[in-house]
Parts: C-alpha cells; sequence; structure tokens
C-alpha cells in the first residue's frame, strides 16, 4: 500500500519519467534475447529531443528497476543509454570481467561526463573488456550541462 501512495504522491511529469523507465527495461530485456549486439546498441543510441535532466533519468531507471524482477546489470546500463541519448545525452557503457579460480563475472556500468551513473559498485574487481559510446556526436558543452 505504501508503494502505491507513494505513486500516487509523484508529480505527473515524474510518473511518466517512470513509465518510460520501465518501457526501456522491458524493451531492453527482450531485445537482449532477440537481436544481436549492433542491432541493440543502434536502438540504445538512438537520438532524441528531450530534455529531461540526467539526474531524472537515472532517478526514473534505478526505481523502475527494483521493481522489475531479473533487471540485470547490462539491461539497467542499456535502458538508461537509451533515455540519455533521447534527450540529448552522450554516454559510455562499459562491460568488465573479473575471474575467481576458474570461474568468471561480469558487471556492466554507464558512465556520463566521467562519472559513473549506474554500476558503480565493485568496480575495483572488474577488468575492462569492452565499451561502446552512445550521442558522441553531441558537443562537449552540452555533455557537461548535462551534469
Amino acid at each position: 500500500m505504501n508503494k502505491l501512495r507513494a505513486l500516487v504522491q509523484l508529480t505527473s511529469e515524474d510518473r511518466w519519467l517512470l513509465t518510460q523507465a520501465f518501457i526501456a527495461m522491458v524493451i531492453c530485456r527482450v531485445r537482449l534475447r532477440v537481436h544481436n549486439i549492433e542491432k541493440l546498441r543502434v536502438w540504445a543510441a538512438h537520438p532524441g529531443n528531450g530534455a529531461t535532466a540526467v539526474d531524472r533519468l537515472v532517478w526514473a531507471v534505478e526505481v523502475a528497476s527494483r521493481r522489475m524482477p531479473g533487471a540485470t546489470c547490462l539491461c539497467r546500463a542499456l535502458a538508461l543509454q537509451r533515455m540519455l541519448a533521447k534527450n540529448g545525452y552522450g554516454s559510455e557503457l562499459r562491460i568488465g570481467i573479473e575471474k575467481n579460480d576458474d570461474q568468471f563475472g561480469a558487471h556492466a556500468w554507464l558512465v556520463h561526463s566521467d562519472r559513473v551513473l549506474i554500476g558503480d559498485s565493485q568496480l575495483e574487481k572488474f577488468q575492462l573488456l569492452a565499451t561502446w559510446q552512445a550521442g558522441a556526436s553531441l558537443s562537449a558543452s552540452r555533455r557537461k550541462d548535462a551534469a
């Protein structure tokens, strides 16, 4: 009941932003299963002309991911990358690996203006394996204004 009350108390803009984040996460989960990596990258980097602040986008993805079972770090990072690109911000998705004995682990995180937005826990354990940028054609001033 408290979650419903909290949702009702949000502004209509915040409810819409949460809806967009949830939709991005659902689409991301489906695309991770059915598309190749190049199609996924194109989807995540698709530009738009929104004007929502970076911190609000991070908030929306964080809240939506807590309500979505099985939301992985990669799904969260890709959904946020998509939302950032739609709002005119550049970002870099990073994927790292760790090896403990005979087991491997992987982690994804998203960076914007040299700041880790999602996935910042225990980064020191992971060796960077791959990166890709979205919105790299944006001007540096636009990216700095977003932080």
